[in-house]
């Protein structure tokens, strides 16, 4: 069976379980599990204000979930997209309201999305960067930074909103002062709150579906299983490290972004939402692949969105169902990400020498190359110029 034949019938055999687990859960709550069904689909498609709360669940998740393809291709395990995403925003309301107050709320409401997803997108990659410099120089495990430097981020959050983003006006939780009327993202369906961001989830589904065809993300690929290979190929440690975390945190930070301008306007302590773990499920429940990563996205939203038509439905089942089903798929998704051959790191990695330019250690070429079988290179094949 192929990687690619044995990762559909891995998600499928998830998906199958998670709605099992719900079938079960209904009947446990003495619910009949067909009127159960027949809620949550009323509760996304009953009204255009659930669809439109159905994309506007959906497109953080997919943008996320998106822009981390090039890193778990590459075995770069991040769970940082939640700090991400909120130190984006953070940069995102401070760089909105900047350019309010420096021309006098005249700038075009275009000029005021650009700067605002720049600015997002900025501070994402950068807050990324520090995960992957620990990573480059001193070997720290990927997934143990990221996620600790996700309580950083929200500790910078709650310093910004008590101090020089905070509202001039008393609030009964902190909070930004609202952004500028052009600043918010255009209503997609009159009525809703979804709005035009939905536009990028499409343009980015064409750009990771051009660029898991490149040479590019080949070399990536090969970085996984073998970075013998990968780094003859021209994919340095160093190299990846950077790439793939610039690219997850500048789309964590646009939606930050979106958060703020389309669905918020304003920053609140709550503007990540979950998104950066939802994001990371929903990449590896669609495997890896950019339809299949919307297509879990609106699955993905559908729960949260869903659940309260079946609580309407029956009367008896707590909407809080979608969090038990959720913790289920998430089960699924920890075995999903076991079975991808060099997603996660192993607990206890062989020593090896912090190399100063980013490089792999001879010794790990050597130990890479007898486990995937490629020849051996000779020493003086390996220049500077080469490992850089």
């Amino acid at each position: 069976m192929s990687a690619r034949v044995r990762s559909l019938v891995l998600t499928g055999a998830v998906v199958a379980a998670v709605l099992l687990v719900a079938t079960a859960l209904i009947l446990f709550a003495g619910a009949d599990p067909l009127t159960g069904l027949r809620g949550l689909v009323e509760g996304v498609s009953s009204s255009p204000y659930r669809v439109g709360e159905l994309l506007v669940g959906a497109v953080p998740i997919a943008i996320v979930a998106l822009t981390l393809i090039p890193a778990l291709r590459a075995g770069v395990f991040s769970v940082g997209a939640e700090g991400q995403v909120t130190i984006g925003a953070i940069l995102a309301t401070a760089a909105v309201l900047g350019l309010r107050d420096l021309t006098g709320d005249a700038a075009p409401a275009p000029l005021y999305w650009v700067v605002g997803m720049i600015a997002g997108a900025v501070g994402g990659a950068a807050f990324a960067l520090i995960p992957a410099w620990l990573a480059s120089r001193w070997r720290v495990n990927v997934i143990l930074s990221t996620l600790l430097l996700n309580y950083v981020a929200i500790g910078i959050l709650g310093f910004t909103l008590r101090t020089w983003l905070a509202s001039p006006d008393d609030t009964a939780t902190p909070q930004s002062e609202r952004l500028p009327e052009a600043a918010s993202l255009p209503a997609l369906i009159p009525g809703t709150r979804a709005h035009i961001g939905v536009l990028l989830v499409i343009v980015a589904v064409v750009v990771f579906e051009w660029w898991r065809r490149t040479s590019q993300a080949t070399r990536v690929a090969v970085f996984a299983e073998r970075p013998a290979l990968a780094l003859r190929l021209g994919a340095t440690r160093t190299r990846t490290l950077y790439g793939t975390m610039l690219v997850s945190g500048a789309g964590a930070g646009v939606v930050g972004w979106m958060q703020i301008a389309g669905v918020n306007e304003r920053l609140l302590g709550s503007v990540s939402g979950g998104v950066g773990f939802s994001g990371l499920a929903v990449a590896l429940l669609g495997g890896l692949l950019p339809v299949g990563i919307a297509a879990a996205a609106v699955f993905f939203s559908a729960l949260t969105v869903g659940a309260v038509g079946m609580q309407s439905a029956t009367g008896t089942i707590p909407s809080s169902i979608s969090d038990v089903i959720k913790g289920v798929l998430l089960l699924g998704v920890a075995v999903i990400a076991a079975s991808r051959p060099g997603l996660v790191a192993p607990a206890h990695p062989a020593p090896a020498p912090a190399p100063d330019d980013g490089a792999f250690a001879p010794s790990e070429i050597a130990d890479a190359t007898a486990a995937s079988g490629e020849p051996a290179l000779e020493p003086a094949t390996t220049d500077t110029e080469t490992t850089r």
